[in-house]
């Protein structure tokens, strides 16, 4: 399976259009558009009854501490990572093979025809009650700005055997178990993306 974007190509920056967060006019962290970038994706094999679409960045620092900050003020690059999603979309119909660039954002994170949009880490772990403008569908890059790593940002699409039976408040973790044993195949795209005027 293939996948593409006309947004970045493989390895280069994310538009930071395609953010959560960019640099203002004085170097301060600002909310960006926040668009999903155009995806599209091919070649699926025979049998695909749906897709997933995921957003992951496994760069995402263990601590923001005072204490674990280097003489630069700044999070090293050699600090342990952990993974944050930015965007889970399950569900996909199998006759879906592209998603324009800003199609599921804002307003129209629900919209009908691309599956389901799940609950991504911006909750911070905790999903509310009720869905607000941040933390479900797609939200983008917003990096510490005094991190010295930049961020690679990984977009998936997985192929299915079959749709999958998730809560109707989902997350990532609640994906990766309903897709277990029903994966057909994947394929990704790495965009990467900074705030750190450094880099």
């Amino acid at each position: 399976m293939k996948i593409r974007s006309n947004t970045f190509e493989m390895g280069d920056a994310i538009p930071e259009r395609c953010a959560y967060g960019r640099k203002g006019a004085s170097g301060e962290t600002v909310r960006s558009e926040n668009l999903n970038p155009h995806l599209a994706w091919s070649d699926a094999p025979e049998g695909t009854k749906a897709f997933v679409l995921a957003c992951l960045d496994d760069d995402v620092p263990t601590s923001r501490e005072p204490s674990a900050l280097d003489a630069a003020g700044e999070i090293p690059a050699s600090q342990a990572r952990r993974r944050f999603v930015h965007w889970g979309q399950a569900n996909v119909p199998a006759n879906v093979t592209e998603v324009a660039e800003g199609e599921l954002s804002g307003e129209k994170r629900a919209r009908s025809g691309f599956g389901l949009a799940g609950w991504n880490d911006y909750t911070g772990g905790n999903p509310p009650a009720e869905r607000t403008e941040t933390g479900w569908g797609y939200d983008g890059p917003c990096p510490p700005f005094f991190d010295a790593r930049i961020h690679f940002y990984r977009f998936i699409v997985l192929a299915l055997s079959e749709a999958l039976e998730l809560p109707e408040s989902f997350t990532w973790a609640d994906v990766e178990k309903a897709s277990e044993g029903r994966v057909l195949a994947t394929a990704e795209i790495v965009g990467r993306y900074t705030l750190n005027p450094r880099l």
